[in-house]
C-alpha cells in the first residue's frame, strides 16, 4: 500500500516539476532578444493563492471496534450489509458457537442432577431422623417403666436388685446415645445441605454466565453510526456469512461520522511548505458533488520511503474536516487543496518575468509602440511559478518573459524609495 502511494506521489511530483520547467524550456527555445518577437504576458489583478494538491483518505477520528467476546470460536450466521447506517440497538451480527451451546446443556444436566441429589438427601435425612427419634422415645419409655419398679428394689433379693439397676442404667445409656445420634445427624445434615446448596448456587451462576455469553452472540450497535465490515484475518476481503471467527477478532467498525479527518502522504518538498492551520478544500472521488473544508491539524515529523530503495520520502499530514456539504464515508479517497498563502486583490505575474538587475528586481515592459522599458518592481511574494507585485507594474501591462538585449532597452525606471 505504501509503495503504491509512493509511486503515485512520486509520479505527481515529477509531473509538477516538468510542468513548472516547461515554460522555461519553451522560453529558452524562443528567439527575440530585441524584444520585438519575444513572448509576453500581462499583469493580472486577482487573488493570489498558493497551494499544494495531495491525495488522501478520509477516516474517523474516533472509531468504535465491535469484536468477538471471550471464549468464542464459532461462525457468522448473520452480518449486516457493509456501509449501512445503523441506530443504537440495531443488530449488527449474529454468531453461532456449538461448543458454547453444548457447555450450557452440560451445565443444565449438572443442575438437574444436583437438585435430584438435594431432594434425595432431604428424604434420607427425614427418614433417619424419624428412626432416631423413635429409638430415643422408646428408650425414654423403657426408662419410665424401669423407674416404676425402683420401689420394689429394696424388697428384692440382692441379685435381682443388681439386675434391675443395670437395666435402668442400660436404658439411660441408650436414651443418651439416641439423643447424641440425633444431634450428630442434624449437624451432618446441615453440612451436607449447605454443601449441596453452595454447589447448586455455583452451577446457577455458571448457567447465567453461559446464557449471557450466548446472548452476546447477537451483537447490537451501541451507538448510531455507519457500519463498516472488518477485514478477514485469513483472506484479503471483508468478513461474510459462514466465516469462522474467534475471541477478540474485529467484526464491525462504527466510525463517528460526525468527527472526520483526512490523512495524506506528502513528498518532503511540499511537506516543508505546509504548516498547521493552513486551510484545506476537499473533494471526494466517490461523490464529485460533495465538498468539505478543514485545516491542517498534524504533521508527522518522521517520513517513510515512497518505495523500497527510493530517495523520495513521504510524510503523513492530517487535515480536519470542519464542514461538509454531505456526510463523508470513511475510507473515501479525497483530493485535498492545501492553501499555503492567500493574498486578495493583488497584481500577479509569472515568476520568470521578474529578473535581477544590479541587486534589484526588475521587469521589462513592452509598450504599445514596441519599445522596451526596464522597470524596478517591489515583489511582495514570489513562488517558483508566480510573483505578487506590490509596486512598479500596472494591471494589464505587457511584460516580456525573456530578458531583452541591452540595445533593445529604451528606458530604465526606478522606484521612488521615499514612497511606501
Amino acid at each position: 500500500m505504501v509503495g503504491e502511494k509512493g509511486r503515485i506521489f512520486a509520479g505527481d511530483m515529477r509531473l509538477r516539476v516538468f510542468l513548472s520547467l516547461l515554460p522555461t524550456l519553451l522560453l529558452l527555445s524562443c528567439k527575440g532578444g530585441d524584444g520585438k518577437n519575444a513572448p509576453t504576458c500581462h499583469a493580472e489583478r486577482r487573488d493570489y493563492r498558493e497551494e499544494v494538491v495531495a491525495n488522501g483518505t478520509a477516516q474517523s477520528v474516533n472509531t468504535l471496534t465491535i469484536a468477538c467476546g471471550p471464549d468464542i470460536d464459532g461462525t457468522i450466521k448473520y452480518l449486516i450489509e457493509d456501509g449501512s447506517l445503523v441506530s443504537r440497538g440495531d443488530t449488527l451480527c449474529i454468531l453461532e458457537d456449538h461448543d458454547m451451546e453444548n457447555r450450557l446443556d452440560e451445565l443444565l444436566k449438572t443442575l438437574e442432577a444436583s437438585e435430584a441429589e438435594r431432594t434425595k438427601s432431604a428424604a434420607t435425612y427425614r427418614m433417619e431422623h424419624a428412626l432416631q427419634t423413635a429409638r430415643m422415645e422408646t428408650g425414654m419409655a423403657e426408662a419410665g417403666i424401669a423407674s416404676l419398679d425402683s420401689l420394689q428394689l429394696q424388697f428384692s433379693p440382692p441379685l435381682q436388685r443388681r439386675i434391675k439397676e443395670l437395666n435402668l442404667r442400660r436404658a439411660a445409656i441408650q436414651q443418651e446415645r439416641a439423643r447424641m445420634n440425633l444431634r450428630a445427624m442434624e449437624v451432618t445434615w446441615r453440612v451436607d445441605s449447605q454443601r449441596i446448596e453452595t454447589w447448586i448456587t455455583y452451577v446457577h451462576r455458571r448457567i447465567e454466565d453461559q446464557r449471557e455469553r450466548l446472548a452476546g452472540l447477537t451483537i447490537v450497535a451501541p451507538q448510531d453510526g455507519l457500519a463498516i465490515i472488518s477485514e478477514s484475518w485469513r483472506d484479503d476481503r471483508p468478513l461474510q456469512v459462514g466465516d469462522n471467527v474467534w475471541e477478540q477478532m474485529p467484526l464491525v467498525l462504527l466510525p463517528d461520522v460526525q468527527n472526520m479527518e483526512v490523512v495524506m502522504m506528502i513528498p518532503e518538498s511540499d511537506y516543508k511548505r505546509i504548516n498547521p492551520g493552513d486551510p484545506v478544500d476537499i473533494t471526494f472521488a466517490a461523490d464529485p458533488e460533495g465538498q468539505a473544508w478543514g485545516h491542517i491539524t498534524k504533521k508527522m515529523p518522521v517520513g517513510m520511503e515512497a518505495s523500497r530503495g527510493s530517495k523520495v520520502k513521504l510524510f503523513e499530514v492530517t487535515a480536519s474536516i470542519d464542514s461538509t456539504l454531505r456526510s463523508v464515508r470513511p475510507q473515501s479517497s479525497a483530493r485535498c487543496r492545501i492553501g499555503l498563502r492567500l493574498m486578495e486583490d493583488t497584481l500577479v505575474v509569472p515568476s520568470v518575468c521578474v529578473m535581477d538587475a544590479d541587486s534589484t528586481k526588475v521587469v521589462f515592459v513592452h509598450s504599445s509602440t514596441g519599445h522596451v522599458e526596464q522597470r524596478e518592481v517591489e515583489v511582495a511574494y514570489a513562488s517558483t511559478a508566480e510573483a505578487v507585485i506590490a509596486r512598479g507594474v500596472k494591471e494589464g501591462e505587457e511584460l516580456l518573459l525573456l530578458r531583452p538585449s541591452d540595445g533593445a532597452i529604451r528606458r530604465k525606471t526606478f522606484l521612488d524609495t521615499n514612497k511606501n
